[in-house]
């Protein structure tokens, strides 16, 4: 539109209003008016005009009405509803503008009977849905026709089953107001803050929201209903502060858990760059349901055929694939069981669910998986799309749900909160109160004597006197029903809380549940209670991933040892097996005719001879008479199917058509082809709502069985659980176990570092039973860990997410005790922490008069230097101020590596040593520059951390490293080690250092070393912060002031004092100090007392009170010298001795020697021969002997018969 187009269309919108031009009723006068009502450029001013001139709302009124045709309300009336709509000033004014448009309701009715009829686009749908919802939140007037027109199933059906986001949100948020018609109109005038509405999972009960979101709540960008801490110490609050509290804990937990739910959904559906973590099969269609195997059943789920095969199994024999999956570590990792996924259906998210990973269908070629969904709205909406959508794909979701979903499942159980006095209506001047049991038998000695030796008292193994702070601690946590004890670094919180539990153990009869925040902490703690003195019978643990050394602890092997049933049991056992079994044949029933094709016109018949009466009698075919047939085309039989299917085609009843209830259905068979497809779209729809609705209904019901059957079951592990006194678990295992924690119940609840523990997680291990509560904790240390930066006390926005119970109440001004004396850091380092934090922390004896760290200048070391830091976009530290990415140096990582081994050069083992750094980017460079020579070994969370971001692999190494453990600042909180060699890696000319600017991660970063600190950082970027500048400059001038920054890493030689150097570089550690001395020769005298060792100056020693290396250190100084015989010259080595013989005449020997036995050798095989050529001779002679003897006796022979022959006389005679 033109400048000149827009000015004439101002100038009309001008004239009308202020009366200088009468609006005639023409529809293009009242076209250009709206136009330029449209063309203004503020929308608050216009309609402040429009209300402020007698003529400006007569006019808007009467342009509104003078065109109802369709083609107008989805275009300038259009327009000029979403114009004024912009106005988000609220108020008087734009309700009048609106109520003028809607009343008299000329126009609305033509508007919300479009809506109805489906005659609106889209954009018409979006704006009628807007206003509609606009109207029904008027605080000052009278909303009761608007709910009754919102009310019908024709508009309300059609605004949450739209198609349109935007729609659906609406009709969410109007739903919501009809169903809180009691909702006082203050509350109503903020709807950000008052819950429920704001899509399909957003309601005022918390109780009815499903954990898991549903894939409208994920498309949402509305905020969700939380309420900042300060609303709880409200005191008209205090009726309903027990449920605001539960319900604000829910919400905040659960939206830590959505802000990272949805970024990894956004990535999936590429609304987001980042790296897709999770698997992603692209074709996978709904072939059955599943419920386990007959004998084990579980929760029931969708079976999902992959289109092919998995590409990490391609290549994999058959017979191989489940071993493959169950045993080795790559195919263990695909699809982990209960791992989150996502159905993703032409673009759009149909629903989240769980992985129940089974091998034998995931080692089916092509795969199967195991889908299950929870809540009815999710499964409502996505079971119809499974049918209908063209493409799925599977998308597997690296988000740790597992972590939050047992909190919110119990806190969802939660109706009462026990303790709920201190928890949340302590007030100063409180009197304390005192838990049901009182162990007198501790506390009357201790108090009469502080001094006293606990060990004739707790029976211990070793003598125990306290000082006034503990025996302070030991009394609170004895004689209040809440105590809080606070233990700076190093103070031995762990020690206060197994001689309570020792205490109760002994003296009272009560079960104490010991919760603490990771599996490490928590068998360090069950082995504290065991070595106090606590039979190991006891004693269970809940959870995975325990030393060997407490394997029999398990609740596992409870589980194993069973129980008998009486036939009781087992007879309800049976019949909640049958339920489930009905229940599962109607599961499988519904979900056969879900995926089955359109319904039958005899489907449809029977859909609406109950829903649409009228219909069904329009195509009831009549009875012949006289038991004849009515016969159709091709001398088809007629059947009662026959008028509806012929409706359905678009034709007439034909041979029917002049019955009387088809002449009275004139209406149904005069409705176009379009309109009667709608129709039976309608019916269909209904009938395909009416199964999603069944096997839902089904759904919930098997799954409810299946739950009575586990708790039926575990009835025997409660049983067993009651006998135990200390029952051990995480806090994610204490809201994962809670029903059986529960009905053991547990009288006493003890927490374990309590201020890194968030509030939520402590409550949920509360059961009804609890009397009293332990809380030992630092709430100077650092704070639990939450995903999303806006809800924590860092950003300031009052959420306080990350606040931990033990916090809140101190800040309160909850009583507590503070331990006062630490056992660990040499004084050097205790100075930093009593400077800064804790101004009254003492060093106790054994802390003093420790060796030097060996090879170093200083004990504490801050090295400082410029080189920039780097970006890491493969991963993000969302702590650091809701980051997407993270931080490395690589100038850092290069001389911690330098660093570490020149500490190994000096003796001291890599059990000694663990490397410290802020950020999980440089975690990781750190430990793919250290796997090249050691064997890096993190602790559980690092490495969720790092391979949630895909950066862990297995690193198989053939030859066998020496281990060192390497942390996060964040997850070495309650560990300790002789020395932490610490990269700080912030480096950048802005002096931006994000999370380091706080003063608990500070804290917990230099009170982790017993004897050594080395810091590695650029302190004009700390100093220079903006927002902890302050703190890191207190910090800096501290180590200044002992003399612990330099430039580089200061060395000294410990065989040569004098020599002492700063390495700035990495590679001056192989210039000054390679063998972690200095360049000088060694000269010490070998283990033979005669050569000097030729080695660079080293440390002569591994360790104090080690004997010298030199002295095991063979000799390998070559020596000259002749042979026995004077003929070689020969050399060997110091530590070997002279040899006795020479090789070189050795070597002739044996020439000669093969030499004399080859020419023997020849001469035997010629005599051989000759004999042999001899033997032979006779032989032939023999031979030639026999053979003329034979001849002449031949010869004989044949004279004699010739003689014979020639004498006759001599024949006769014979005759």
């Amino acid at each position: 539109m033109s400048n000149q187009r827009t000015r004439q269309l101002q100038k009309r919108f001008s004239d009308i209003i202020h009366g200088n031009v009468k609006l005639e009723q023409r529809s293009n006068d009242c076209r250009l008016f709206l136009e330029g009502l449209c063309v203004q450029v503020d929308p608050v001013k216009c309609a402040n005009d429009i209300v402020a001139s007698r003529h400006g709302l007569p006019a808007l009124q009467q342009a509104m009405r003078s065109d109802l045709r369709t083609e107008f309300l989805n275009g300038l009336a259009l327009n000029v509803l979403e114009f004024l709509l912009r106005a988000e000033m609220g108020g008087d004014v734009l309700n009048s503008v609106i109520v003028n448009i809607v009343d008299p309701p000329i126009f609305w009715n033509e508007f919300h009977r479009a809506f109805e009829n489906g005659t609106l686009d889209q954009r018409a749908q979006r704006v009628f849905a807007k206003v509609l919802s606009y109207l029904l939140k008027m605080t000052s007037r009278d909303t009761t026709t608007y709910r009754n027109l919102a009310s019908r199933p024709s508009i309300l059906g059609k605004l949450i089953n739209s198609d349109q986001q935007e729609v659906r949100e609406e009709g969410y948020l109007i739903n919501h107001i009809l169903s809180t018609n009691g909702i006082a109109s203050t509350d109503m005038a903020d709807f950000d803050f008052v819950p429920g509405g704001r899509h399909d999972n957003d309601f005022v009960d918390f109780r009815k929201i499903a954990i898991l979101p549903t894939a409208d709540e994920l498309s949402s960008n509305k905020n969700p209903a939380l309420r900042r801490a300060s609303y709880l110490d409200d005191p008209e609050g205090k009726k309903t502060r027990v449920a605001d509290y539960l319900d604000n804990t829910f919400r905040l937990l659960r939206d830590d858990m959505m802000h990272e739910l949805k970024e990894d959904t956004d990535i999936a559906l590429k609304k987001k760059q980042g790296r897709q973590r999770g698997l992603v099969i692209n074709g996978i269609k709904v072939v059955d349901i599943y419920a386990g195997p007959e004998n084990r059943r579980t929760r029931w789920g969708l079976m999902l055929q992959c289109d092919s095969d998995l590409p990490i199994l391609k290549g994999v024999q058959e017979e191989d694939r489940k071993r493959f999956l169950r045993d080795d570590h790559r195919g263990s990792r695909v699809l982990r069981h209960q791992s989150l996924a996502c159905l993703i259906g032409d673009g759009e998210i149909v629903g989240l669910g769980t992985i129940h990973r089974d091998e034998e269908l995931l080692a089916e070629n092509p795969p199967i998986i195991v889908f299950q969904m929870e809540g009815q709205i999710s499964l409502s909406k996505a079971l119809p799309q499974l049918k209908t959508t063209k493409r799925l794909r599977f998308i597997q979701i690296d988000c740790a749900v597992f972590a939050f979903e047992p909190v919110l499942k119990a806190l969802k159980r939660m109706r009462v909160l026990p303790l709920s006095e201190e928890i949340l209506f302590w007030e100063d001047g409180n009197e304390m109160a005192s838990p049901p049991v009182v162990v007198t038998r501790i506390t009357g000695p201790l108090t009469r004597n502080p001094w006293i030796d606990l060990k004739p008292l707790l029976r211990t193994p070793n003598s125990i006197v306290l000082d006034i702070s503990q025996v302070s601690s030991l009394l609170a946590g004895l004689e209040q029903r809440v105590s809080l004890i606070q233990g700076p670094p190093g103070t031995g919180k762990s020690f206060i809380g197994a001689l309570l539990a020792k205490a109760l153990h002994m003296y009272t009869s009560q079960a104490i549940l010991v919760v603490c925040y990771t599996n490490h902490a928590l068998d360090q703690f069950l082995e504290d209670l065991i070595g106090i003195g606590i039979p190991r019978k006891d004693i269970v643990r809940f959870g995975s991933r325990a030393k060997p050394a407490l394997e029999d602890l398990s609740v596992h092997n409870l589980r194993r040892q069973g129980a008998k049933r009486s036939k009781a049991e087992w007879a309800v056992i049976n019949e909640m097996k049958y339920n489930a079994s009905v229940h599962l044949s109607k599961l499988q029933v519904s979900l056969t005719t879900l995926l089955s094709s359109q319904p039958s016109p005899e489907t449809l018949l029977a859909h609406i001879k109950s829903k649409d009466p009228e219909f069904f009698h329009a195509f009831r075919v009549p009875d012949p008479e006289d038991m004849m047939q009515f016969v159709g085309r091709k001398g088809k039989v007629v059947d009662e199917t026959f008028l509806i299917r012929e409706w359905m085609q678009g034709g007439d009843a034909r041979m029917f058509k002049y019955e009387p209830h088809v002449q009275a259905a004139h209406r149904i068979w005069s409705m176009d082809k379009n309109r009667r497809q709608l129709k039976v779209e309608e019916w269909r729809s209904d009938i395909l709502r009416r199964v999603v609705e069944d096997l839902c209904t089904a759904g919930e019901l098997y799954n409810s069985c299946q739950d009575d059957l586990s708790r039926q079951f575990g009835k025997v592990l409660v049983e067993q659980l009651r006998t135990k006194r200390i029952i051990g678990c995480t806090t994610t295992g204490a809201a994962k176990f809670a029903e059986d924690i529960r009905a053991a119940s547990p009288d006493v609840l003890l927490v374990e570092e309590a201020g890194e523990i968030l509030e939520s997680h402590v409550i949920t291990a509360l059961s009804r039973t609890t009397s009293q509560m332990i809380l030992i904790g630092d709430h100077k240390q650092l704070r639990p860990k939450v995903k999303n930066y806006a809800l924590t006390v860092e950003k300031g926005e009052g959420y306080d997410l990350n606040r931990s119970l033990f916090e809140r109440l101190v800040l309160k001004g909850f009583p507590h005790v503070t331990l006062s004396a630490q056992h660990r850091m040499r004084p050097e380092i205790s100075a930093l922490i009593r400077a800064l934090t804790y101004p009254d922390l003492k060093d106790a004896p054994k802390t003093k008069n420790r060796d030097d760290i060996r090879g170093v200048q200083s004990n504490v070391i801050f090295v400082n230097h410029n080189h920039p830091e780097d970006e890491d976009n493969r991963i993000s530290d969302g702590a650091d101020g809701g980051s997407t990415t993270s931080k490395q140096n690589t100038y850092e990582v290069k001389m911690v590596l330098r660093i570490v081994r020149y500490l190994a050069q000096q003796g001291y083992g890599s059990d000694k040593i663990v490397i410290l750094t802020p950020y999980l980017g440089q975690l990781s460079h750190l430990r793919d520059a250290l796997k090249k020579e050691t064997d890096p070994i993190l602790n559980d969370l690092d490495s969720g951390d790092l391979s949630r971001a895909g950066l862990l692999m297995d690193t198989n190494s053939e030859k066998k490293k020496t281990r060192i453990r390497l942390a996060t600042i964040d997850n070495y909180q309650g560990e300790e080690s002789d020395i932490v060699v610490a990269s700080l890696c912030r480096s950048n000319p802005s002096n931006s250092i994000g999370f380091m600017d706080s003063p608990e991660r500070l804290n917990v970063l230099i009170s982790r070393a017993r004897d050594g600190l080395i810091l590695i950082g650029n302190s004009a970027t700390f100093e220079r912060s903006k927002k902890g500048g302050k703190l890191w400059t207190d910090f800096l001038n501290l180590m200044r002031k002992g003399g612990y920054v330099f430039g580089g890493f200061p060395v000294k030689c410990e065989k040569h004092p004098h020599k002492r150097r700063v390495l700035e570089q990495p590679e001056d550690f192989d210039a000054y100090a390679p063998d972690g001395g200095c360049t000088e020769p060694c000269g010490m005298l070998l283990e033979c007392n005669v050569h000097p060792c030729s080695l660079n100056c080293h440390p002569p020693r591994a360790a104090p009170n080690q004997p010298n290396l030199h002295a095991a250190t063979l000799c390998r100084t070559l020596l000259r010298g002749k042979c026995s015989a004077g003929a070689h010259t020969i050399t060997w080595q110091c530590r070997a001795g002279r040899p006795s013989d020479c090789t070189q005449c050795k070597s002739e020997m044996n020439r000669l020697k093969q030499l004399a036995e080859h020419d023997q050798k020849v001469k035997e095989e010629r005599e051989a021969a000759q004999r042999a050529h001899q033997l032979r001779m006779l032989e032939l002679e023999a031979k030639l002997r026999s053979e003329r003897k034979a001849y002449e006796e031949l010869q004989r022979a044949k004279e004699e018969q010739k003689k014979k022959v020639e004498s006759p006389t001599a024949s006769c005679v014979i005759q």
